[in-house]
């Protein structure tokens, strides 16, 4: 038989990382994680949508369950715990619900058994708990919702999401659509660990994009985790642009813009006019690149003798390509 469930898997360099609802047993007053597929309930499907504010990141899921057998109440948790060097504090602004209606929930301490794993030190410490009843063949609609601090790594900043801890329910995950909303001003999506049986992402809205999966059979460590790192690429240990600026350096492909914003690619483009000392008119831009620009090598300027003639023709490109894809959204 399988180990618990609830195994995690550590988040580099700081985050904390929650999960699929899931359900667990009790006894002598403690709750302990559930064997794997001892269960006729299965998740039809769920619904990820992960909100990635400038301060902390949004996570909402739906989740559809179908009772196959007799009707059972289970105690279903959200387990989280801290991981990694530097691991934020605990979730916040938990929130769950049972068919639409608003539940009440408890913090409970996990009692787990960690032998013969290894979890580089970090363990499970306590779920969110509530009773739910799944009628006999019907479908139970739950939700969750919270917020989290994000993790960090030397390149920008880490989204992690647990899914591997659905595993536990009867078969597989039927489909699981995932939604990522950007409102990151000066970060994108620039990395992706998935699960199989995907689709391509599809834009929604300028800032907001969608996936799908399909039979989904997690290890119980599996996560969705989404690398966010600044727009110019400036993560270097040198000062931009002293290694090169992407839209200077080669003629960029409409591909490329997938995972910028409308607002993105406005700094994108003027970026180019920046690097040549262009004084802007908007106040927003000049404040921007008088900000960004003290720390470039050679520092940002106002040159009154701008001329186009000075950019390159790949940076002429670039402006162009990039101020019609500004107006195509």
């Amino acid at each position: 038989m399988k180990k618990c469930l609830l195994l995690v898997l550590a988040l580099l360099f700081g985050g904390v990382i929650f999960a699929n609802d899931t359900y667990f047993f009790t006894s002598g007053g403690n709750i302990f994680c559930a064997e794997d597929k001892d269960i006729s309930v299965q998740m039809e499907s769920e619904v990820i949508a992960l909100t990635l504010q400038p301060d902390y990141y949004e996570v909402t899921v739906d989740f559809n369950f179908y009772n196959t057998g007799k009707t059972v109440e289970l105690l279903v948790g959200f387990p989280f715990f801290e991981a990694g060097i530097g691991g934020h504090g605990k979730i916040y602004d938990f929130k769950c619900w049972t068919n639409g209606e608003l539940t009440d929930f408890s913090d409970q301490p996990i009692i787990m058994e960690f032998s013969n794993t290894n979890f580089n030190g970090e363990e499970l410490q306590n779920a969110y708990t509530r009773k739910v009843v799944f009628p006999a063949k019907k479908v139970t609609k739950t939700k969750v919702y919270y917020k989290s601090e994000y993790g960090q790594d030397t390149e920008g900043v880490i989204v992690k999401y647990l899914y591997g801890t659905g595993s536990s329910w009867k078969d597989d995950i039927g489909e699981i659509t995932l939604i990522i909303e950007n409102n990151l001003p000066y970060s994108r999506p620039v990395g992706f660990e998935l699960p199989e049986n995907g689709t391509s992402f599809v834009r929604l809205e300028d800032n907001k994009w969608q996936t799908k999966f399909y039979n989904v059979a997690p290890e119980y460590t599996d996560c969705i985790t989404i690398n966010a790192r600044n727009i110019l690429d400036d993560t270097g240990p040198r000062a931009f642009p002293s290694y090169g600026y992407t839209f200077s350096q080669k003629k960029a492909q409409p591909e490329w813009l997938f995972w910028y914003t409308k607002p993105q690619l406005r700094i994108l483009r003027n970026t180019i006019y920046a690097l040549h000392g262009y004084s802007f008119k908007s106040q927003d831009l000049k404040e921007l690149f008088t900000s960004w620009g003290k720390y470039w090598h050679p520092a940002y300027k106002e040159n009154p003798d701008f001329s186009e003639n000075e950019l390159s023709e790949i940076e002429k490109y670039n402006a162009k390509l990039l101020l019609e894809e500004e107006n195509r959204r």
